[in-house]
């Protein structure tokens, strides 16, 4: 049995712990301990070995409005980017991500060692680095960065939580919206949760509206030795919080 340090506890992490622990070795988690609160716009794209049914628990039926173009140019402020639009036309399986934090949660909760971890207290954080045999962290990819000259792109958006249609509250809908004159890019029902997205702050004065960014690119390359899992760790696009896990599994393969 081996020590592998896990930087966050929200799903990403605790998938990581997953994985980890399914290995036979010993996952030590460090995180400010606060559970996180998962927006109503992300589900699981496939089963998860030991966590979920094997068989979908719901199906996502992906509608397209407007254009492909439109839809770059809203999210990304350029129409000729490269976006997932071919695949927003289908039906896909889907599990509940919500409820698997709160089975991952129950899990690990007692795993995890809470710490501030910063940029301000990196080197701090190196000495947990040195005591176990493996990192991996799911942290924001700019807390591990020691370069300022490091760029981390992105694009800035603000979800909002709906009342959740009373006829479509069983269902998963996610509508993509490429039409130029409608301000919102995304509206969903996942998981029971209905919300839209959008790029520009619609509701300033809601406190109930998150803001979030979506990772693109990334010339960060610090801490080599450290295995990043999940889209912020990675600050790439087209990350799923499933990869997470499936990043942990092969990083487990090779130690």
């Amino acid at each position: 049995m081996k020590k592998v340090a896990i930087l966050g506890c929200g799903p990403a992490g605790l998938l990581c712990a997953l994985a980890v622990d399914q290995a036979g070795h010993d996952p030590i988690i460090f995180s400010h301990k606060v559970k996180s609160v998962i927006p109503g716009s992300v589900y699981l794209h496939e089963s998860v070995p030991g966590l979920t049914e094997v068989y979908p628990e719901n199906h996502v039926q992906y509608i397209r409005m407007g254009t492909e173009h439109g839809y770059a140019q809203k999210v990304y402020g350029d129409a000729d980017r490269t976006t997932g639009w071919e695949h927003y036309f289908q039906v896909y399986p889907s599990w509940n991500a919500v409820k698997a934090y709160d089975i991952l949660w129950s899990q690990f909760h007692n795993m995890i060692v809470h710490v501030d971890i910063s940029r301000s207290n990196l080197w701090d954080m190196a000495s947990v680095f040195a005591s176990h045999d493996h990192t991996i962290s799911t942290l924001p990819a700019q807390v591990l960065c020691e370069n300022e000259k490091h760029k981390f792109n992105g694009e800035d958006y603000w979800i909002k939580t709906l009342p959740t249609p009373p006829l479509d509250g069983g269902k998963d809908i996610v509508i993509y919206n490429g039409l130029p004159h409608d301000l919102w890019y995304r509206w969903s029902v996942l998981s029971g949760v209905c919300s839209i997205e959008s790029t520009l702050d619609l509701w300033p004065h809601d406190p109930t509206v998150k803001k979030g960014i979506k990772a693109t690119t990334s010339t960060c390359t610090c801490w080599p030795t450290v295995t990043r899992a999940g889209r912020w760790a990675e600050w790439r696009h087209g990350v799923l919080l499933n990869d997470a896990y499936k990043t942990a599994v092969r990083a487990m393969e090779e130690l």
